[in-house]
């Protein structure tokens, strides 16, 4: 099972807008994140962590946050290279700030 420890960290989602600029701290635009999924629960992320297969360059990212309904988990693929990726439209946005 792979390590879940980054759901302890307060982390924004990934977005377009930088985080400085919104006076919020967390990842840079997208940074290179090519997939998330926002949860609820911190089990219902869980439960993805340990589903996930990942290719070479590839490796788990997320965090907890809150929005005005509840609190919330995220977990997502980072990739070492966007360009050896693919396009950066095909991005999977799953949950919140999919912009």
């Amino acid at each position: 099972m792979m390590d879940s420890h980054f759901l302890d960290e307060a982390r924004d989602l990934p977005s377009k807008v930088h985080a400085s600029r919104s006076g919020k701290s967390g990842m840079t635009p997208m940074d290179r994140v090519v997939a998330w999924s926002v949860f609820r629960t911190r089990a219902e992320a869980e439960n993805l962590v340990a589903h996930v297969h990942l290719a070479p360059g590839q490796h788990l990212v997320g965090g907890h946050g809150q929005d005005s309904v509840a609190p919330f988990w995220w977990v997502g693929v980072q990739v070492s290279d966007l360009g050896e990726w693919g396009h950066s439209a095909a991005i999977n946005k799953r949950g919140r700030h999919g912009d």
